[in-house]
């Protein structure tokens, strides 16, 4: 049993190993089985006792043993070295004949005073029975490597072999023969059974060790090999490994997919040239092919580590790695790199490009001005930075709609692109464009291209199915005369376009110095006018409003701005600054206030109109202001007035009717300013209930001079009676104009023929206050 346990050990040895170790282990299990099948035989024949002496021929026992090792060593290598399944039931036919034969020369190495009868049946028997069980034994070692199909495989082939020399001594019937007496000296079976038991149970104890002891290296080498295969298989690189001889030892499928290779193809042995004639017939070659050739051979030779960035036929970009191995082999590792550089080249050029209309943006801008402006300086060579702002755009984002808005940039985008050649193009946000010219005669060159431009904008818009008419308003500054720096040059290209855009939209406007000195007298007055409500400058005036007679009946609260060095500043001056930053919400708040607190002081109950911007409906609770103003001063709703301008209504018109809707609602009249001068004045009245309408001063002052101003007068009076509208006229200086105002029937008026705009103790009588503290007001 234990020669049977150590021979499968090393049969199965024979069958996982490969070349020279499979040789070693076949012949290592031909010997063991065939010296366990030999000393289990005559250590059995102990047990033997046909009445007579025995003992045994010493030739016919050594050629009994040469049998056994040489028939068992066959029978294994036909198992091992065949090719089919069959094989194994080959070899264990072979390994039972041997069994059998072995015993058979056993028993002929007999030496006794007896003949020897062999019975043919138990014969037959004993050698059908090693053959049965040592082919099973074999077939079941081909099912599997586990330590079942192991155990089951050597009790097979012990009952082989135990059951072989049982049956065949079975067969032995002893004739006594006096007269044979032998006069050699025999071997002593119990002598040479101890002798070959103890020589054999050593050889196979050391066999099973080492059977064992491979058997369990060779399971932590398969699983190691199976970690190995899993980790190069799937790692995402393709990797090749050479030898010492810098042929092709290993590689994984990445590698072989990664550059198409065809399975046969690709083989141990092959060599880096066969490797590159593989990869060209499947069209994925290196591009420049020496150059990667020389520097990989480079490093194999001087045993470097590198990695290039190599380009493929195909197009595809692979990063190779070179390492090289202690043993004096080498690895290389290929990466496709192709979207990686794809992503980086994407990632780049969305860090330089608007993604909108793909012209350059902001950051791409700034650098670009900064080269030019270096390579200026160095040259001595004059560039231009053009501002550029589309005329509308915030109109038409509203009226088509944000994606219709989008549209139009990109056409835009385009053809600014066309107009300006080779020049610079950068979309910086919104509708703000800059170009940079640096190539040409300057400023003839930036001149040219504003020109061109110009001629673009003019031509109609097809976007969405709508035509747009647009245009763009262009400032330009030059260096070095308008600036040696470049945040002063891209500030007076900005201050340049400014101008254009409050002058004329659609032109094109050069810095020129007195822009810079009226842009730093702006900053100055928006710097002040933010502390002006904490510094207390604000006051209000207030011209009275009255009939033609004279007789007064309410006044307008006007702001003025009590500069501590320009003096008084009128609003014209410094509302519209505190508009652009939004610094009139507080301002309008602070006249409501006071306005309302005066007006309640009075004794006679005259009514006050109020001017509000359009930014506090924008910014603003204006009617929850009101009120709170109105509850806290204790004025009559009654007595105040709110004057709006078209522009209220413009921006949202129904969040501007729901507004003053609430207003009305606390009891306030609301009339329309500067009635007349807007677009769509007519179709206001038609969709809000306004209180009364005020006549612009423009129409005013060109009564008896300009027969369409008369008209249109007389034609706004006739609609306020019409729609029951209360009528006021601005700007009343001459009696002439009063009388043409009350001849044409209106009723109400406002002007230096009534009074100038002036604080309240001026009006002291006209309020209710004491004689002896008012001045004289009134005027004709």
């Amino acid at each position: 049993m234990l020669a049977s346990i150590a021979t499968i050990n090393m049969y199965q040895r024979a069958r996982a190993n490969k070349a020279k170790s499979r040789l070693f282990w076949t012949l290592a299990a031909g010997l063991v089985c065939g010296c366990g099948v030999w000393s289990t035989h005559f250590i059995g024949m102990l047990a033997y006792s046909p009445g007579v002496p025995i003992t045994f021929d010493f030739t016919m026992t050594m050629v009994s043993f040469a049998v056994a090792v040489v028939m068992m060593t066959a029978g294994f290598v036909a198992a091992i070295y065949g090719e089919r399944t069959w094989s194994s039931l080959v070899g264990g036919v072979i390994v039972g004949i041997a069994i059998s034969v072995m015993h058979h020369l056993g028993i002929v190495a007999l030496r006794m005073s007896a003949d020897i009868v062999w019975m043919p049946d138990l014969l037959v028997l004993s050698a059908v029975c090693g053959i049965v069980f040592s082919t099973l034994s074999l077939f079941t070692v081909r099912q599997g490597t586990a330590i079942t199909h192991s155990g089951i495989a050597a009790a097979l082939l012990a009952t082989a072999t135990l059951s072989d020399h049982i049956i065949a001594v079975s067969a032995i019937g002893l004739i006594p023969d006096i007269n044979t007496v032998s006069d050699e000296a025999g071997l002593s079976p119990i002598v040479l059974s101890i002798s070959v038991a103890s020589m054999m149970v050593a050889i196979v104890i050391a066999c099973l060790i080492g059977a064992i002891s491979d058997r369990r290296s060779r399971r932590h080498m398969n699983e190691r090999n199976i970690q190995l295969n899993a980790a190069i298989q799937n790692i995402m690189q393709g990797l090749c490994m050479f030898g010492p001889d810098n042929c092709l030892q290993l590689w994984n499928d990445k590698y072989v997919s990664m550059y198409r290779i065809a399975p046969e193809d690709i083989r141990v042995g092959a060599t880096v040239e066969e490797l590159f004639a593989a990869r060209k017939k499947a069209g994925t070659i290196v591009k420049e092919l020496d150059f990667y050739s020389t520097r990989l051979w480079d490093s194999v030779k001087n045993r470097e580590s590198a990695r290039w960035v190599l380009e493929l036929v195909d197009g595809r970009t692979i990063s190779v790695a070179y390492q090289a191995m202690e043993n004096g082999g080498w690895v290389g590792t290929h990466e496709d790199i192709t979207e990686q550089r794809k992503s980086e080249a994407r990632i780049q050029y969305l860090a330089q490009h608007d993604s909108l209309t793909g012209l350059f943006n902001r950051v791409a801008f700034n650098d670009h001005v900064r080269k030019v402006w270096q390579k200026a300086a160095a040259q001595k060579h004059p560039f231009t930075i053009l501002s550029l702002d589309i005329d509308r755009f915030s109109e038409i984002n509203d009226t088509y709609g944000h994606s219709t808005g989008d549209a139009f940039l990109r056409e835009a985008a385009r053809r600014l692109q066309a107009a300006c050649g080779s020049a610079f193009i950068a979309r910086l946000g919104g509708d703000e464009f800059m170009i940079v010219s640096s190539e040409g005669e300057q400023p003839a060159r930036a001149g040219d291209i504003c020109t061109r431009v110009l001629t673009a904008f003019e031509m109609m818009f097809n976007i969405d199915g709508h035509a747009i008419h647009s245009g763009c308003t262009v400032g330009v500054s030059i260096y070095p005369q308008d600036g040696e720096d470049i945040e002063t040059l891209i500030s007076n290209a900005g201050v340049a376009l400014y101008r254009a855009k409050k002058e004329e939209r659609g032109s094109i406007r050069f810095f020129e110095p007195e822009m810079d000195r009226q842009l730093r007298e702006k900053r100055v007055m928006l710097h002040d006018l933010d502390l002006v409500l904490e510094n207390k400058q604000l006051e209000l005036h207030f011209q009275p409003q009255a009939d033609p007679d004279g007789t007064p009946f309410g006044f307008e609260a006007l702001v003025r701005w009590r500069h501590p060095e320009k003096g008084l500043v009128p609003p014209g001056v410094f509302v519209p600054l505190a508009e652009e930053t939004g610094a009139i919400v507080a301002i309008d708040e602070w006249i409501l206030r006071k306005a309302c607190q005066e007006a309640a002081s009075w004794p006679k109950p005259l009514s006050i109109a109020i001017n509000v911007s359009p930014m506090s409906f924008q910014h603003n609770d204006l009617p929850g202001l009101i009120h709170s103003i109105l509850l806290e001063t204790g004025l009559n709703p009654k007595r105040l007035e709110i004057e709006i301008t078209e522009g209220v209504l413009v921006q949202d018109f129904s969040r501007a009717c729901s507004i003053l809707r609430r207003i009305k609602n606390l009891g306030v009249r609301v009339a329309m300013d500067d009635f007349g001068t807007g677009y769509s004045s007519l179709s206001y009245l038609q969709s809000f209930p306004f209180d009364k309408i005020k006549i612009d001063q423009a129409f005013v002052a060109q009564i008896n001079k300009n027969v369409q101003s008369s008209a249109i007068i007389r034609a706004i009076i006739s609609l306020g009676e019409a729609l029951n509208l209360g009528v006021i006229a601005e700007g009343v200086e001459t009696e002439l104009q009063r009388d043409f105002l009350a001849d044409a029937g209106c009723f109400e008026m406002q002007g230096y023929l009534i009074g100038r705009p002036q604080p309240i103790a001026a009006y002291a009588g006209i309020v209710g206050r004491p004689p002896e503290t008012s001045k004289t007001a009134m005027v004709g």
